[in-house]
């Protein structure tokens, strides 16, 4: 249809920022992540619905899965035998919780991505104008006065070439986006069912492998996880060896675990002290 130039305008979702300095704030890259569950079961919804999908099983008559008249206690056992599969564990994949998780660098949003058990739904960067948006760096830059500040300008850099191309029209959104950096800042939300919830955590805690943003957010979403099902303790630890680490550690034939296929980026930690090594087999 021919352009006319009568039509009332509409209301875009964003904000245009067309020749606008570009400003950047920048945060450390551990203190910027943020985890709020925005959504979950209640801790009596869970218990039901692990109770009636537990009893189903042995029940003479649709009612006899009824919860009402079953004590606190019997009810918090029973779910944490669902947790701790002695007892059927489908009630968990019936459970599921919605964390925003924000603050996250690029690295941190591949990895969250990765777990390809969740649904999630990102913070835009195609027609959504960056230029403001702020950046993260981590602490042993920040305590590398040099590099800090060739992190600063090469951050500032790009991102005043993303504006230029912007502004110019010339070149959209879409490409100039591809010249920032990965230590710029976004939010997604990330939704779980409960199975993969406690197998995320469980995979994100291993401090030897995965990096420290990583640790967090797996602190930060059980954290949170607990306030909603105490039950979920039993089958939490921060303080278990890395055993994919253990197992995948790069040794001489017949001084490992396992399948011998890691990187070995860092000397075991003494929790880890489940197989001889030399400190020469790690890059750190």
């Amino acid at each position: 249809m021919p352009q006319n130039l009568n039509l009332t305008p509409i209301n875009l979702p964003m904000e245009l920022k067309f020749e606008e300095t570009p400003s950047t704030v920048f945060y450390n890259n551990l203190e910027a992540i943020k985890v709020e569950l925005v959504d979950s079961p209640t801790r009596s919804q869970a218990l039901n619905v692990a109770w009636q999908y537990v009893k189903a099983t042995w029940a003479d008559h649709h009612d006899d899965t009824n919860p009402a008249t079953t004590s606190l206690q019997e009810l918090s056992a029973n779910l944490e035998d669902v947790l701790n599969f002695r007892a059927l564990p489908t009630p968990m994949e019936c459970l599921g919780f919605t964390f925003k998780l924000s603050g996250l660098s690029f690295q941190e949003v591949t990895h969250i991505i990765r777990h390809r058990a969740g649904s999630f739904a990102a913070q835009c960067t195609g027609d959504r104008d960056l230029r403001n948006d702020p950046a993260v760096i981590p602490e042993a830059v920040q305590n590398s006065p040099e590099f800090l500040e060739r992190w600063i300008n090469l951050v500032n850099e790009s991102k005043q070439l993303y504006a230029d191309m912007t502004d110019s029209k010339a070149v959209s959104m879409m490409d100039a986006r591809m010249i920032l950096p990965k230590a710029m800042t976004s939010f997604y939300l990330m939704r779980l069912n409960l199975k993969d919830l406690l197998g995320f955590i469980s995979q994100r805690q291993d401090m030897q492998i995965q990096p420290a943003a990583d640790n967090l957010l797996a602190a930060y979403m059980a954290k949170e996880l607990l306030k909603v099902l105490p039950e979920a303790s039993s089958r939490i630890s921060f303080d278990k060896p890395d055993m994919h680490y253990v197992k995948t550690f790069r040794v001489p034939d017949g001084q490992g675990i396992f399948t011998l296929s890691g990187t070995n980026l860092y000397c075991p930690e003494p929790y880890n002290y489940l197989f001889v090594y030399h400190h020469d087999y790690s890059i750190y």
